[in-house]
């Protein structure tokens, strides 16, 4: 030895990585549904397939969010304490479900053509669900993660904003059975990003609790 001072590598144990690739696949599926809504949005006759492809991605969330469950109860090594570990995948189980939902609701929407505001809604829950996805990839270095927290915040706000310009424009239907059916497909978007704001303000409380 040269007396230079041995310096130890320190690795995530194998049981720990499993909880996030198991959060990874999750937000994928999400990211994978944003681009069926919006193909629904754009290609009406298409929509038939694309909710197919919501239904199997939802059914893949849950056994995915079972999966996390079940790992959380049999491993005793985790990247994060189990109930921020839980509560993180219930938040993207959550936002899938309701994407899903948005796409029944889009199938009824009528032949009165969405708003452009849907697609900006759109954009910015991909937005938002690449940076969940970004996230529980670094959740073994926290220190990585507050500028992907403040990016979903700031990301969540533009589509409130976004909400209410929408809710205007919906006003402005002559037929109340219009103004219902578009109301419910913007409020469910509002809903999914809502949700993955709070996925964003349970990392800050992690942040600030793990520090």
């Amino acid at each position: 030895m040269n007396g230079a001072p041995y310096k130890v590598k320190f690795q995530i144990f194998p049981s720990a990585s499993r909880g996030i690739e198991l959060l990874r696949d999750l937000a994928a599926t999400i990211r994978r549904s944003v681009a069926s809504v919006s193909e629904m949005i754009g290609n009406p006759e298409g929509r038939p397939q694309q909710l197919r492809d919501l239904a199997t991605a939802e059914a893949e969330a849950s056994d995915l969010v079972h999966a996390v469950l079940t790992h959380l109860r049999t491993s005793y090594i985790s990247p994060l304490p189990r109930e921020d570990m839980y509560t993180l995948s219930r938040l993207l189980h959550e936002t899938m479900e309701q994407l899903r939902g948005t796409g029944e609701l889009i199938m009824n929407i009528g032949s009165t053509p969405l708003s452009e505001r849907s697609s900006e809604q759109l954009e910015l829950i991909s937005q938002l669900a690449d940076l969940a996805s970004d996230s529980v990839q670094r959740l073994n270095n926290l220190d990585d993660l507050e500028d992907n927290w403040l990016q979903m915040v700031q990301s969540s706000k533009r589509a409130a904003r976004t909400h209410l310009v929408w809710v205007d424009e919906i006003a402005t239907f002559s037929k109340a059975s219009t103004i219902h059916r578009h109301q419910r497909v913007a409020d469910h978007l509002m809903l999914t990003a809502n949700t993955l704001r709070q996925f964003a303000d349970h990392l800050g409380r992690v942040l600030v609790k793990e520090s």
